[in-house]
């Protein structure tokens, strides 16, 4: 009679492998915003304007214990006319300054985590039956002001801002 344990040696072989298998899914992470338009200001000596955009952020987050999360950061860049903490829109030689700010009172500045205030940080935790990853959003709002009081000479002002997310 043969021992019994060299096939239940060849019966767990199977249940090793599955056992040490590992998959990955690679998190995915995509931005976009609606324009920023201020619209008229009135100088010398205007009063102050303010305006808002629209950020959705859609990830689809990586598989990883049971949860299925992504954190984020969205930065702004200080633009192409003004320095960080001094944002500045053009029109020939004259500048407007204006503010990007994370709240509605406008006392947060929102930046690229250097000299012109922080990034904003975010998580979308998104499953079906903690099984599969769905892709998910989350809405942010940028919320910009012109400071009253500027003397500018009429024009029409610009400036480009680089919106950034790292996940």
């Amino acid at each position: 009679m043969k021992p019994w344990w060299p096939v239940l040696r060849w019966l767990a072989l199977p249940l090793l492998w599955a056992t040490f298998s590992a998959s990955a899914q690679a998190q995915a992470c995509a931005v976009a915003a609606t324009p920023l338009a201020f619209g008229a200001y009135v100088s010398p000596g205007g009063a102050r304007v303010d305006s808002q955009a629209s950020v959705t952020v859609t990830c689809t987050p990586a598989y990883l214990l049971l949860a299925c999360n992504v954190s984020y950061t969205l930065s702004l860049s200080h633009g192409t006319v003004g320095t960080p903490g001094n944002r500045q829109m053009a029109a020939g030689a004259g500048r407007l300054g204006y503010g990007l700010f994370n709240d509605a009172a406008r006392t947060s500045p929102w930046g690229d985590g250097g000299a012109g205030g922080p990034g904003v940080g975010g998580t979308i935790s998104t499953s079906l039956l903690h099984l599969v990853c769905l892709p998910g959003q989350r809405n942010h709002t940028i919320h910009a002001r012109i400071p009253a009081g500027q003397i500018v000479p009429a024009g029409s002002y610009g400036d480009q801002v680089l919106l950034t997310i790292t996940y």
